[in-house]
Formats: structure tokens, C-alpha cells, sequence
């Protein structure tokens, strides 16, 4: 394991004592809403809890499920079946219960802090030592939860610790803050939407909103360098090892640029907003050039009825449900008079746009802290330094 020369490295029994939770699930996590939150492995993504994948438990429940472990504030839950490598940090004031195929490390707070804990675990180092340790042959990956104790860890001083976890925590919040950003304004805007629609709305058929331009087959014979193409992958879940680069020069209309909106119409059907650098658009994705008509506005009646398009492509008897264009014309959609659209664009235009400049900065933010991660935890970086850089940008 490569640490910095003045760093030693102990093993995970040494700085915390690992729980397991409990091995099955209570039948209340979808009726007991407002309880005591219960955390599933759908709860861990990159290092953060999200509760909004998250059930509720009773407190007859809670009482049962946490005989065997009570999370506390500082614990790191992590999974070891599964989606092996997810972890996240208990904050303060969360009651909660560990789901099946979880558990946690409790660390020995004059030891290890506990946010230095939590990007140790998410570090390059780590995560090698957990596939080097996933169990061959089984149906799905898991490790054995009596290896963890023994995972080697590299551990500096605390001072050092807090210090690194300090610095990457700066970025972790401020992505956060973002990130409900950009959650807020796509909810406020569908309020405000809905309240100006009223009961006696116009109905208008989807495929007036815009022009809808499918995406080329630009997969194939791939260069491997140039711009990312954009399949309903990475509008999901951003580039990852599996993009397609091409060198290709294609249409306008099939380029997507940064705040333009993007359609997935087979597959997972839902609408996005682009925030990345400029990358070709493949097929199965329509690029809405909206007619005239706020972009906000576009994207908040598309996302208002895409159930109904996601409902037909389920109906669909193929390998991959879709829709039809036809269906953009048949299915209508309630909007608000032109004057209630001005008045609204007064304000919901410059949101939007802040928005955008959100969405853009947590990819930076992300990036920066993904390069400043392996280097603060080998020691090749010392924190001064990844100041210097985070001030600076990338």
C-alpha cells in the first residue's frame, strides 16, 4: 500500500471497531414515513447519505433493528455486498437503522477522525484493497465481514487528519450546496408553473414546445479521442470507462452544448438539462430546441408528463420500451397564457441560469477534489498546498 514515508499503516481494527447490521428488512420501511430513517445501499452514493432513497421505520421497529448496532454521528456506514465501495458519514441528529448487506466502523476518536476515515475509504488505496479482497465466484460481489478489521489504512497524525479532512470536506459542501440548488429551483419552478396553469389552462400537444432532434449512430467506429458522445448512460450517470470519443464532425443540432436540453426517448425516459463541455448527441436522445418558449418552461412541462411517456414505453412488447414521435403530438400538455410566461421569466429566466453555473461548478469541484483525494491521502500533496490549488481552480 503506498503511503507517505512518515505515515504508518495500521490496520482497520486499529483505529475503529466494525459492526454488522441486521441481515433482513422490515416489512413498515414504506409506511412508517416521518420515523426514524432506515438506510439501504441505495442511501450510500459517493460518499454522502441520501436520504431521499432512504425508508422510514417505526420506533417499535427502530427499537428491534438497532439491537444489534445503533448508528451514531461519526459512524462510517459502508457496504460489503453489492455495491461494494459505497460509504457515507452519519451527521449529527439522524436516527437511523442499518439495512441488510451494511455495516459500520465506529472510529477511535484519539486515533482517526472520522471525515478522514470516510476519504480514506473513498481513496485510491482503499478501493484496491477492496477488490482485491471481493469474493470470487459468488452471484453477487461481496467481501467477507470479518476481513475488514484487518484492511490496511495509512494514518498520519490527527492533526494532519483534520486537516485533510478539512480541506476535502470544503469541497464536499460546497458540491452539496449546489446540488440542492439543484434541486430548489426545478421544484420551484414547477410550483410556480402549476400555480399560473390554473383550471383553465390551453392544452397544447408536446411536439409543439420544440423541435425534437434525434441524435446518429456515432458509436461505432469511434476514434477514441475528440468530443464524448452521450448515451442515455452518461446522461445518467456522467462519463465513466465505458465513453465513446469521437473525432467526428456532425450537424449543430446533433451537438449538445452547455444549458441546452436533452431528451432520452427509449430506455430510461426522462429530460436533462446538459452541463458539460460539448460532446455529440447518439441516437435514442432527442436535443429539444425549444420554439420560442423559456427553456425552463420546456423542461418543466416535458418533466411534467413524462410519466405518461415513460407509462407507454412500458407498455411497449420490445427488449426496450420507447416512444414515437407520434406520441409527442398526441399526448398534450397544459401551459400558462403568454402574460403569466413573461412575468414569470422575469424571474425564473435568471434562476435557471444561475442553475447552470451551479451544475457546472460541482463538475469542477468534483474533478478538483477527485485529483486532490489520492494526493492528500499518499502525503505527495501536503494541505497548504491543495489550498493553493482549490483558490486557484483547476
Amino acid at each position: 500500500m503506498t503511503s507517505h514515508t512518515s505515515w504508518p499503516v495500521l490496520q482497520i481494527r486499529d483505529v475503529a471497531l466494525t459492526f454488522d447490521g441486521p441481515h433482513a428488512t422490515p416489512a413498515s420501511t414504506k409506511t412508517a414515513q416521518g420515523g426514524p430513517v432506515f438506510l439501504g445501499i441505495s442511501s450510500l452514493k459517493h460518499g454522502r447519505l441520501d436520504l431521499a432513497e432512504s425508508g422510514f421505520i417505526s420506533e417499535e421497529d427502530y427499537d428491534r433493528w438497532t439491537r444489534r448496532v445503533t448508528p451514531q454521528a461519526g459512524d462510517v456506514v459502508f457496504s460489503y455486498e453489492t455495491r461494494l465501495g459505497e460509504v457515507a458519514l452519519i451527521p449529527d441528529g439522524l436516527r437511523c437503522a442499518l439495512g441488510r448487506r451494511l455495516a459500520l466502523m465506529r472510529p477511535k476518536l484519539n486515533v482517526i477522525d472520522p471525515r478522514f476515515l470516510l476519504y480514506a475509504f473513498l481513496g485510491p488505496d482503499f478501493q484496491a484493497v477492496i477488490r482485491k479482497n471481493t469474493v470470487e465466484g459468488s452471484t453477487v460481489p461481496r467481501i467477507m465481514l470479518t476481513d475488514y478489521p484487518r484492511f490496511p489504512i495509512a494514518v498520519p497524525r490527527l492533526v494532519e487528519q483534520q486537516a485533510i479532512a478539512a480541506t476535502l470536506g470544503a469541497l464536499d459542501d460546497k458540491i452539496e450546496s449546489n446540488q440542492r440548488i439543484g434541486t430548489i429551483v426545478p421544484e420551484l419552478v414547477a410550483a410556480l408553473v402549476s400555480e399560473a396553469v390554473g383550471v383553465d389552462a390551453e392544452l397544447v400537444p408536446v411536439s409543439s414546445l420544440a423541435r425534437f432532434v434525434n441524435g446518429g449512430a456515432y458509436t461505432k467506429g469511434a476514434s477514441g479521442s475528440g468530443r464524448m458522445v452521450i448515451r442515455i448512460a452518461e446522461l445518467n450517470s456522467g462519463p465513466g470507462p465505458s465513453t465513446v470519443y469521437n473525432d467526428l464532425d456532425v450537424p449543430a443540432d446533433k451537438v449538445a452544448r452547455p444549458g441546452d436540453l436533452l431528451m432520452s426517448w427509449s430506455g430510461s425516459l426522462d429530460i436533462y438539462r446538459w452541463a458539460r463541455p460539448e460532446a455529440i448527441i447518439n441516437q435514442h436522445i432527442f436535443k429539444v430546441m425549444p420554439n420560442a418558449l423559456p427553456a425552463w418552461l420546456v423542461h418543466d412541462r416535458l418533466k411534467s408528463v413524462m410519466p405518461t411517456f415513460q407509462a407507454i414505453a412500458k407498455d411497449k412488447a420490445t427488449t426496450m420500451g420507447h416512444i414515437q414521435r407520434g406520441h409527442l403530438e398526441a399526448t398534450a400538455v397544459p401551459m400558462p397564457s403568454p402574460e403569466a410566461i413573461d412575468r414569470l421569466d422575469e424571474a425564473l429566466g435568471p434562476l435557471w441560469e444561475r442553475l447552470l453555473h451551479a451544475e457546472q461548478e460541482v463538475l469542477r469541484l468534483a474533478s478538483l477534489r477527485n485529483v486532490l483525494l489520492p494526493e492528500l491521502l499518499s502525503g505527495r500533496l501536503r494541505v497548504r498546498e491543495a489550498i493553493e490549488s482549490r483558490e486557484g481552480g483547476i
